[in-house]
């Protein structure tokens, strides 16, 4: 589908609702300069606008067309091409961008935006799941049983599927008041799996007086072993992804109010691990082999890492033809990062290979793009080198907050893929 400057400008502005009013502002100065024909003031105003929103793909390709038609095309190729990196579909035909196409530069983007759009599939599928409702989000793995766990958004649950590939429930549907699952994670030394829940809109039953929690079962009987809530004085918690440290302690990502939790086993409550300013909209968490390092990916702004001990946030940088954006479930292996990538377009699944300090990305390499069974991939598990995660979410499987039939959604498919 063609974007034009018009949808894009609206689209920004809803995204946009959370951000100050003064940013919402400059979006609404620069539609009006636009459709004015001022383009000196639309420039203005959509760069202003980008200097508080510097990660909107709609932003970037508004601030590309005020620059061409400013007759600044290196600027406008520059923001164009981060742009693209995020969503390909952005329209290059536009007129508006016509100053641009005798520029070496404006080709090499063509080029760049039909490799963006070439599929790579290097991934097969592992097993299904015909349960077309469940809506699953997190997935994990045992080791000691070669049993994976996968957990469910719509039906308030967690699925076992033994290494025969037959599935049955570990939970019941909203036992101990259990919401919709997110993250997950097995414990093998301490025979828990460990679950992070939250209430939202997509889950059955749904009731906002519901509270978010995490959980740790024994994966021997399925007994409930400890649930943790947050602190009081932290309201409306989204606990998007769990991770265990090399001593069974969990760590918790809180996407609304970016904030880590760590279960404190002795108070039996979530405590405060790391906040900061910095952070937009956290979500997938993983550790490095040692321990040292806690990789955070963020939703808006890209990948941060936090030395453990010194508690020091870091950004990590990038100066490849790719963006960090967009990423849900994150997975440390061998001095990379596989970052699966719902939030760009085409949806993928990223092998980023860090620096010495892991402060930089080196390299990266595109697992899968396209992949047929892509319905919003969300996360993944090791086993061994191989990687297993969850293709077809099917977060867009509602209408009008229903979810739909099942003859309207489809099997659930779990992928994987040899790392090595």
């Amino acid at each position: 589908m063609k974007t034009t400057l018009l949808s894009v400008l609206l689209f920004a502005c809803a995204f946009a609702m959370s951000q100050p009013k003064e940013t919402q502002s400059f979006y609404s100065d620069a539609k009006k300069a636009y459709s004015a024909k001022d383009y000196s003031k639309f420039y203005e105003a959509i760069y202003k606008a980008y200097e508080l929103y510097p990660y909107h793909q709609g932003i970037l390709y508004q601030c590309a067309i005020a620059s061409a038609l400013m007759n600044k095309p290196e600027e406008a190729v520059s923001s164009l091409k981060k742009a693209i990196l995020i969503n390909v579909d952005f329209d290059l035909t536009n007129p508006d961008l016509g100053s641009l196409k005798n520029r070496n530069d404006f080709q090499d983007l063509l080029k760049l935006k039909t490799e963006l759009n070439t599929a790579i599939v290097h991934s097969q599928t592992a097993f299904t799941l015909n349960d077309r409702q469940l809506h699953t989000e997190g997935i994990a793995y045992d080791s000691a049983s070669d049993d994976f766990f996968v957990g469910s958004i719509h039906k308030r649950k967690i699925v076992r599927i033994d290494k025969n590939g037959s599935a049955s429930d570990f939970t019941t549907s909203e036992q101990e008041g259990m919401t919709s699952v997110f993250g997950l994670k097995v414990d093998t030394r301490q025979n828990l799996l460990w679950a992070c829940t939250s209430p939202i809109t997509e889950m059955q039953n749904f009731d906002s007086l519901l509270s978010s929690f995490v959980y740790s079962y024994s994966l021997k009987d399925g007994r409930i072993k400890g649930k943790y809530s947050p602190p009081t004085n932290v309201k409306g918690s989204i606990f998007g992804d769990l991770v265990l440290d090399a001593q069974g302690n969990a760590f918790i990502s809180d996407s609304r109010n970016n904030i880590i939790f760590r279960v404190n086993k002795i108070s039996q409550q979530l405590e405060k691990y790391f906040e900061s300013p910095e952070f937009w909209n956290i979500q997938g968490i993983t550790f490095s082999n040692d321990g040292r390092y806690l990789f955070i990916a963020d939703y808006i702004k890209g990948i941060f890492r936090l030395d453990t001990g010194t508690r020091q946030l870091t950004q990590l940088r990038c100066n490849l033809e790719v963006a960090l954006k967009g990423t849900d479930g994150l997975t440390f292996y061998k001095s990379s990062l596989i970052a699966i990538q719902n939030g760009v377009n085409p949806q993928r699944v990223t092998r980023y290979d860090l620096n010495n300090d892991f402060t930089e990305i080196a390299h990266f390499e595109i697992i899968d793009r396209k992949h047929p069974d892509f319905n919003e991939p969300t996360m993944g598990a090791l086993v061994e080198n191989e990687f297993y995660y969850i293709a077809n979410s099917q977060w867009s499987g509602y209408e009008e907050g229903t979810i739909k039939p099942p003859d309207q959604l489809q099997d659930i498919v779990i992928l994987k893929v040899n790392l090595d």
